[in-house]
């Protein structure tokens, strides 16, 4: 049978969530029932191999209603393969999804390199051709209900390897729910420049307030994006930012472009239109009764958008308390304001002078007992910093520093996001609180275990952070519910922002599939398709195969010296 293969990247054409796969007539892949078998193939070599595979089966299986339930029977399998020279050395994974011209799966398998790799049963890095089967299987199984590759660092969906891959984010459940769930919060919108052009190929990603976590999406040739699965009773706040790896997008994005402003635009916070410079992003409140929201347009920016007088304080010789929580937020029960560090200032291991914020809730009337949650988070911006933080309460430090750096085990993988809580004292007039909060270079060796492919991400000259209040009682979290959202309608900037259309797709034809060049594997993922007419199923039974949906390696060394680059595709 004549085999079309299409040199393109199983990625979701955007105006969906970007975890996504879909045809090229962009319908959506996925399994039109809720309970999929999948028999477990010659992994006996492998130590503890049915408990990892249990523990990766549970991950997406405790995460929507879709059930990924293990047979001795049918035709999706997970199986290693002795012989993968028809893929090359460098993927250790393929997960084949064959699917009809409507999107629906047929049958898939997960294909494992058995003649290059050694999976082992012990977490951490890849090395000496040892491979933590747990991370490679719940990868690919993302891959086998349809999801396909994210830019959000701590994914499992993500791009590139990192240890603790075996943990789905809140990305990947966020992936998986909107395929297959209905009731689940959604954000959507567009982002534009100056004209009111719509932007290809932004990253918008939506920072839980509740847990830091953020989930994303890309937008497409007019600038929608749609960040849908998310969590309802939270405050997400919108982070726009150019693509890092357009090698690792489908042909749609070659053509994306970010010299929209002088010089490239930057990541910015989604804020109000004359609020642009206050350092105050919008929150977006999702809940029962409101769990979808329009936004409106936003701006992609030349800047970050910071407050004009913390800015001041950034070059003075001693930096003097701002106050962001005052007698004007007295109605307000959650708050988030932007800071930065510069990467100059971060030259050395000690620590920077310390940025200072005032939380002022003296005679602010909450009734019942009330909890201050702060929460630093940075690590989805791809920094090169670790933070340390202390808390004070009329000018008393709190339990010495309350701000801790976790670490997630057993992945020995770093959190360099900070979080604290405090409760408020019945005396009003004594919740007077001042957050310090100092940075660092980060070490080589936490920077590799704390930011997937670390050489991408890590070349902000600017490094935001975004610091996030929050009041909350017995009962749990207290939304802002009276905010109102202000779009950018009226205050695009990235004046030089023009029109770029997306790019087509290519193919190249071959009748013998053992002629698939090892280059694929750089290039990371393929479909093979039955082209129309060269068969009995005139195209109506497409097969799509994404090569290296486990792992590709690269012969790019890391800057640091401690492993090679580990591309997922």
């Amino acid at each position: 049978m004549r085999l079309i293969f299409l040199l393109i990247w199983i990625f979701s054409i955007p105006a969906l969530a970007h975890q996504k796969s879909i045809t090229l007539n962009q319908s959506e892949i996925k399994w039109s029932y809720s309970n999929i078998p999948l028999r477990i193939d010659s992994l006996s070599s492998i130590p503890n191999a049915n408990t990892l595979v249990d523990e990766a089966i549970s991950e997406w299986n405790n995460s929507s209603k879709l059930k990924i339930i293990k047979s001795t029977t049918g035709n999706n399998r997970v199986k290693l393969l002795s012989d993968f020279s028809i893929y090359g050395s460098a993927v250790i994974g393929v997960t084949e999804v064959n699917y009809s011209n409507s999107g629906e799966i047929v049958t898939a398998s997960i294909l494992l390199n058995d003649q290059n790799y050694n999976f082992v049963d012990t977490p951490g890095m890849i090395a000496n051709g040892k491979v933590y089967l747990k991370d490679v299987l719940t990868h690919e199984l993302g891959h086998f209900i349809g999801l396909s590759h994210s830019e959000v660092l701590d994914s499992t969906m993500f791009y590139s390897n990192f240890p603790g891959q075996s943990e789905l984010a809140a990305d990947d459940k966020a992936g998986v729910r909107s395929k297959y769930e209905s009731n689940h919060g959604k954000i959507f919108g567009y982002v534009r420049g100056g004209s009111h052009i719509g932007v290809l190929g932004v990253h918008v990603q939506a920072i839980s307030r509740s847990t830091g976590e953020t989930i994303g999406s890309i937008s497409d040739q007019n600038g929608y994006f749609e960040i849908s699965g998310l969590d309802k009773n939270d405050t997400y706040y919108l982070y726009t930012s150019p693509l890092k790896n357009l090698n690792a997008l489908p042909d749609y994005f070659s053509n994306v472009q970010s010299e929209f402003c002088p010089s490239s635009y930057v990541g910015s916070f989604f804020t109000a239109c004359g609020r642009e410079n206050d350092g105050i992003p919008q929150g977006i409140n999702l809940s029962s009764s409101q769990y979808e929201v329009n936004v409106g347009e936003i701006s992609i920016n030349c800047s970050l958008k910071t407050q004009e007088d913390y800015n001041y304080q950034k070059i003075a010789q001693e930096f003097s308390s701002i106050e962001i929580f005052g007698e004007e937020d007295k109605n307000k029960y959650e708050k988030a304001y932007v800071g930065f560090f510069r990467a100059s200032s971060l030259l050395t291991s000690t620590f920077t002078t310390a940025d200072k914020f005032l939380v002022d809730m003296r005679g602010v009337n909450f009734p019942g007992d009330k909890i201050l949650k702060i929460k630093l988070i940075s690590q989805a911006f791809g920094n090169l910093v670790e933070y340390s933080m202390k808390l004070k309460m009329n000018g008393v430090e709190i339990n010495g520093s309350p701000f801790i750096k976790t670490e997630k085990l057993p992945e020995y993988t770093l959190s360099l996001d900070l979080k604290s809580e405090v409760a408020l004292s019945s005396v009003s007039t004594e919740n007077l609180f001042e957050i310090e909060i100092m940075a660092k270079k980060l070490s080589s060796e936490d920077a590799i275990y704390s930011i997937p492919d670390v050489i991408t991400f890590s070349g902000n000259k600017v490094m935001p952070y975004l610091l996030s209040l929050s009041l909350e009682d017995q009962d749990g979290i207290i939304l802002d519910s009276g905010s109102d959202l202000s779009d950018n309608y009226s205050c695009l900037d990235a004046p030089f922002t023009y029109a770029v259309e997306k790019s087509t797709f290519s193919s190249r034809n071959t009748t013998n599939d053992s002629q698939l060049p090892e280059a694929t594997a750089a290039a990371a993922c393929a479909t093979i398709t039955d082209g129309p007419g060269s068969g009995p199923s005139s195209g109506t039974g497409q097969f799509m195969m994404t090569l290296g949906i486990g792992f590709l390696l690269s012969l790019l060394l890391s800057k640091f010296g401690k492993r090679s680059k580990n591309f997922l595709s």
